[in-house]
Parts: structure tokens; sequence; C-alpha cells
């Protein structure tokens, strides 16, 4: 309960499972701009996802967790391979992580299998005292901690959809059990907030959307009360009321991040990576399939360039050289004045950000971002048929996209690309046509991020069916934020074929990482590689045999 004088305690839970290479960015916004604007309160941070990792390795290794026969037979490996993976990527074998690719290859696969067997676990686990009220030993640890704390008011940030279990068994548990107020928030609410809430009733007082800064500073000022608080969700008898979101423009008056509760070393990265957000929503905003930049707005908002640089002086004092741009994506104009400021304030320092291959991106630019420290680009590729492309709503040109990657590589920048396979009325030709133009490419590439098209609920596909041919759409799996969707389109690959389509393709996508084929699984630890390694990594320096001709259309006849 919240009193009314003295300092008050507020605890931020960001929840298992996900990778744990690096600490979560939206807590420690949001505990940097509260201490800051309501001295009153004293936030605590804690990441009880690398918690939970640490937890149950030092348990094994230990001797007091044991792993299954059937665990082990769905992480391909044994404890031992296990303990050496978690040892490398804590830093403790420089040798194996930079220079042996085959055996970051089998620890990149022990710790994804191993996190994917604890993910269906803790579901499990979650769903079980949701119907009963028994805990279980995990479950429990984790209840433990958040107690430790001795919250008044407790929040949840959550990015990913495995998140949403333990997220909302925590807040249920607080509410119930301790009488504690508890709101949700996180980039995984763009849509189905309603849905969450009625799939989960008893997890949270408030669930925010949009910018969490504003509303969870009101909220404590209102005591909890949810009333007017921008973006909030809340229940109101048996219905669900939603305020209308507002959106700050001046950003840079949120602040900096605080990471000063976070240890790094618990983080499986072998040097401190740090996640920065340095804009608000995205420049473009047109992609059909997306809906990412729906949590903030129908707007793009930066940071100035001397508040991004006084945010990288500072965490460059605390140890922390490498840096993962988490904006949607950077705009050619801006990333060229943010690369200047950079060097302008001499920081030594090594990043990665995401953006869109066109023509603006020229050689002076990509020189200048790469002189700046940028050792990647996370591309939005997604197709290399014009139609596509068009379709999409990408705005880029298939030959310019070529241009562009093959000017990054020269300037010293390493290109990872996403692709979608299936987009709706795409035909195996024209996915043909994707294949064949990273073949010709495959000197200039070094990852793919590559995925089969979903059907997003309020995408704008969603809402216009007719425009990409989609005749019909049924709910294929019901989940907390509204479900899987089934379509059929009038023309192009089924959703069946599609997927065909792109298993017999995967091991051609692996085919492009010139290091270690897992490392495009751990985006900070391809920083980490890129950075330490100087030399452009290429295929001819592993000796992988280019790929034939063909290649592509063994896949597409698939």
């Amino acid at each position: 309960m919240m009193t009314e004088l003295g300092t008050h305690r507020m605890t931020l839970v960001f929840p298992p499972m996900t990778m744990p290479t690096s600490p979560p960015l939206g807590v420690a916004m949001l505990k940097g701009f509260i201490e800051r604007e309501l001295p009153q309160w004293q936030l605590t941070v804690l990441d009880l996802n690398v918690w939970l990792f640490r937890f149950l390795l030092g348990g094994i290794a230990r001797g007091e967790i044991h792993l299954t026969p059937d665990m082990h037979a769905r992480m391909g490996a044994d404890t031992s391979a296990l303990m050496h993976a978690a040892k490398t990527f804590s830093g403790g074998d420089d040798s194996a992580f930079y220079e042996q690719p085959q055996l970051y290859d089998l620890y990149g696969r022990v710790f994804i299998h191993f996190t994917d067997v604890f993910v269906e676990i803790l579901t499990a686990e979650c769903a079980h005292w949701e119907r009963t009220g028994e805990m279980s030993v995990m479950l429990q640890a984790l209840v433990e901690q958040v107690l430790r704390s001795e919250p008044e008011v407790m929040g949840v940030s959550m990015i990913f959809s495995q998140q949403l279990p333990i997220g909302a068994m925590l807040g249920r548990f607080m509410r119930e059990q301790h009488h504690v107020k508890v709101f949700f928030g996180g980039s995984c609410f763009t849509e189905g907030v309603e849905h969450f809430m009625r799939w989960y009733p008893k997890a949270a007082d408030v669930i925010v959307t949009g910018d969490g800064e504003l509303p969870l500073k009101a909220l404590l000022e209102q005591q909890g009360n949810p009333r007017g608080v921008p973006g909030a969700f809340y229940w109101q008898g048996e219905q669900v009321v939603r305020e209308a979101a507002v959106f700050q423009k001046n950003i840079d008056a949120f602040g900096a991040p605080d990471f000063t509760q976070v240890d790094f070393s618990n983080y499986y990265s072998p040097r401190p990576v740090a996640a920065l957000l340095l804009s608000r929503g995205c420049y473009w905003r047109k992609c059909t399939f997306c809906v990412h930049y729906f949590s903030a707005g129908d707007s793009y908002r930066l940071h100035g360039l001397e508040q991004v640089v006084a945010m990288l002086k500072n965490m460059v004092a605390q140890g922390v050289r490498h840096f993962s741009f988490v904006d949607e994506m950077i705009a050619p104009g801006h990333f060229v004045r943010l690369a200047q400021a950079i060097r302008a304030a001499d920081l030594d320092i090594a990043y990665y950000a995401l953006s869109k291959p066109n023509k603006t991106f020229t050689p002076e630019i990509l020189k200048e971002m790469a002189a700046s420290g940028c050792k990647y680009i996370l591309w939005g590729l997604e197709s290399a048929n014009q139609r596509i492309l068009d379709l999409m709503g990408k705005g880029t040109q298939v030959d310019e996209v070529q241009q562009v990657l093959r000017d990054a590589h020269a300037a010293g920048i390493h290109n990872h690309v996403y692709v979608i396979c299936g987009f709706p009325t795409e035909t195996e030709q024209e996915f043909g046509d994707t294949l064949a133009f990273l073949e010709r490419n495959q000197d200039y590439i070094s990852a793919i991020h590559r995925s089969v098209f979903s059907l997003e609920q309020g995408s704008p596909i969603s809402k216009d069916l007719p425009k990409f041919s989609i005749d019909e759409v049924w709910l294929r799996q019901d989940t907390p934020l509204g479900g899987r969707m089934g379509y059929r389109c009038r023309s192009g690959m089924t959703m069946e074929e599609a997927a065909q389509q792109f298993q017999a393709a995967l091991p051609f996508f692996r085919r492009f990482n010139p290091y270690a084929q897992y490392l495009a699984n751990f985006r900070d630890h391809a920083l980490l590689v890129y950075d330490q390694r100087k030399q452009s990594l290429s295929f001819q320096s592993r000796g992988i045999p280019r790929l034939s001709p063909s290649a592509h259309t063994s896949f597409v006849k698939a």
C-alpha cells in the first residue's frame, strides 16, 4: 500500500526468459526518469531474466539441479558443454569465443536450446499455478527475489511474448498475496492489450501502452488511479477502459537511462554491451506488414545529439564501449550527423543499428559511420523482388539496395539483412529472386535474419485485405495477445508452400555467416566479434565454398 509521506519503494521487473547478453533498457530508462522527477520514490531494478539463468546454470554446476535425459536430448549436448558455453559467454575463455568458430557454434546451439527448453518448462509451470495455485521451486525462487525488494508498487516491463506468462504470474501473486499495485508496460503491448487482460484478468491493475515515462509518473502521483493516464488500459467493472496515448515531442526531457544498479559481469557477453534508444518511433512508417512502430504512435522523435553524446560518454566512463542502438530505424541524414558527433567527441566505441537500405546511404556517409565505430547494420531488405518490395511499402529499389550493401562492405561495415518468405501473393519464383540476389551478393553479406511471413493483427495489411488478395482470415492459435492468424490468398504460395520453401532455404541462409553459423542468433556477440577481429571476415578467410551459380533454383523446386 502506498503511503502519503516518506520514501516510497517501487520494483521494476524484467521477467524471464530471453537471451541475457545485455541488460534490459526499458527499466533503466524508467528508473532514471522517475527518480529525477519524483525524488521521493526509490526504484529497484530486478532483471529476473539474467537472474534465472544464473540460478539455473549455477544450480546445474553445483549438482543441485539435474537435467532429465529428455532435456539433454532436446539441447543436443551434455551438461559439460552447457557449462563451457556459460563460461565462455561470460568472458572466461576468449580463445573459444573469438578464435574458435566451431566451439562458438557448439556453445551457441547449446545455449539457444537450453533457453528454449526452459521457456517451455516455465510456461507450463505458470499455467499450472494459474489453475491450481501450486508453485514450483523455480517460480518460488523468482517470487522470493521480488519480495526481498519490499515493493509498494511493482512495474513489469516486457518485450517478448515468452515473458508474458511469468509476468502475469508475478503480477497476480503480488496483487493477491501482498496487495501491491502492479503496472505492466513494454513494447510487446502494441496490439492485443484487451485480449491479454481477458486472458489474464487478475495480472495487473493497469497496462500502459506507448511511452512509459509520463504514464508511470502520473500513476505514482495519483496513488495508482489510472483515470486520465495517457495510454492506460484498466478494468472498470467488467469493461476495459482505454485512455488515449500522448507522445511527448521533446524526448530529451526523459533524460538518460540509469544503469547504476546493473552488474554487467552477470550477462553472457565477454565484454559489456549496452542498449540505447536514440529516437522514438520510425521515420518511414509505411511498411505494410509492420506493427513495431505503433507503440510510439505516428511519430518520429529524435534525441538531441548533445544528449546522445553525453549518454555515450557516461557509459564509457562506466567501462562500457559497445552499444546496440535499438531505434526502429536510423535515417541516413541523421546517421551521418550522429557519426560526426561521435567522432567530434573523440569517443572510442563500437556499435550496431538498424536501418533501411536506400540510395541516400552514400559511400561518404557509410565511411563516416564506419569511422565512428559502426561495425554492422541490420538492413530491412525483406525481398529482392521489386513487385513484392512495392507491395510491402518498403520504398526501396533492388539495384540501389545492392549498391548500398557493396558500399557498406567497402567502408568496413558488415551487412546483416532481414528476409521474409511468403509475403501475400509472393510466388516461388519471386522468392527465388531474393535467393538469387543473396547469392550474387554473398561476398558482401555477413548474416541473414529470416522469417516466414506472419499476418499481424492491426497491421496495414490486416486493415486492407483485398489490396493484398487475401480472401479469408482465421484464428490458427489463440494467444494472450490475440492469436496467430491464418490466411488464404487468391494467388502466390500458400502458407504451407511458403513454410516448405523457407525450411529448404535454411542451410543456404546459414552459409552466409563468415565466422560462425550461430553468431547471427546473438547480435551483441556479433558486435564483439566484428570489433575484436579487425580484419574483414569473409568466406575465403574460413575456406567456406562459394555458393553454386544455380543454388537458389533447387530451393524453389524443393
